[in-house]
């Protein structure tokens, strides 16, 4: 059980200072300072390395499982809606694949041994269609992120098809918090009426790829976890 708790201390205790520092910012804790002026300041007296700073910071933060909304609003501020969504998009498929590699480099064997069965059917119902499924389970507004690439990974899940799906199902949600972004940096009312169109398109697509076929094989997958009870 110490193992256990060991491997997942660095995790928690990076997830808990960035969650802190969020909050912090919010609350007015560090006066009167938003992320807006984080990121002004940063990309202003540091040209040099704002930008490899930002891409790195935004992998790692998202691959420990952080908002990627956050992620795609701050895109959003800096780049406009289009390309900071497509910036968001690309840096949170960047940080599931870093989470999905260091899970399969570090094994995770405890996992394995006390999840065997749960894994081996996530992999059942995933394996066909793979890049689809994971694009549905992207899309919908619920669920964890971090343990959605834990999961892939510990099922050994095709990487490439991981990635695609991920792509493709991330952009909806960071095209929505980018768009939210510019507005709030331009004061443009459209930009967030734009926001909540697609927030309102990938709902309804997120509804629809669930009901025709994913939901079927969750009852599916419950059945036989059911039945090996």
């Amino acid at each position: 059980m110490k193992s256990d708790a060991k491997l997942l201390v660095k995790p928690l205790v990076l997830t808990g200072v960035l969650t802190l520092a969020f909050v912090a910012l919010h609350a007015g804790w560090l006066g009167d300072v938003t992320e807006e002026d984080l990121l002004r300041q940063l990309f202003s007296q540091h040209r040099a390395i704002a930008w490899p700073v930002f891409t790195l910071g935004s992998i790692v933060y998202t691959a420990l499982g952080a908002p990627r909304q956050v992620l795609a609003f701050c895109c959003g501020y800096l780049l406009g809606g289009w390309w900071g969504g497509l910036l968001a998009t690309l840096l949170t498929a960047l940080g599931a694949l870093l989470t999905m590699v260091a899970v399969r480099l570090t094994g995770l064997d405890w996992l394995r041994q006390r999840h065997g069965r749960r894994i081996e059917r996530v992999r059942e119902i995933l394996a066909d269609d793979t890049w689809l499924w994971i694009c549905v389970i992207r899309l919908m507004p619920v669920g964890s992120n971090l343990l959605t690439n834990i999961a892939a990974a510990l099922a050994g899940l095709n990487l490439r098809q991981v990635l695609a799906g991920s792509l493709l199902g991330y952009l909806p949600q960071s095209l929505l918090f980018a768009y939210a972004g510019r507005g709030m940096a331009l004061q443009d009312n459209t930009k967030l009426w734009v926001s909540l169109g697609l927030l309102a398109m990938s709902s309804v697509l997120a509804w629809y790829l669930y009901h025709h076929g994913f939901k079927q094989r969750l009852v599916r997958f419950n059945g036989s976890l059911d039945d090996d009870a």
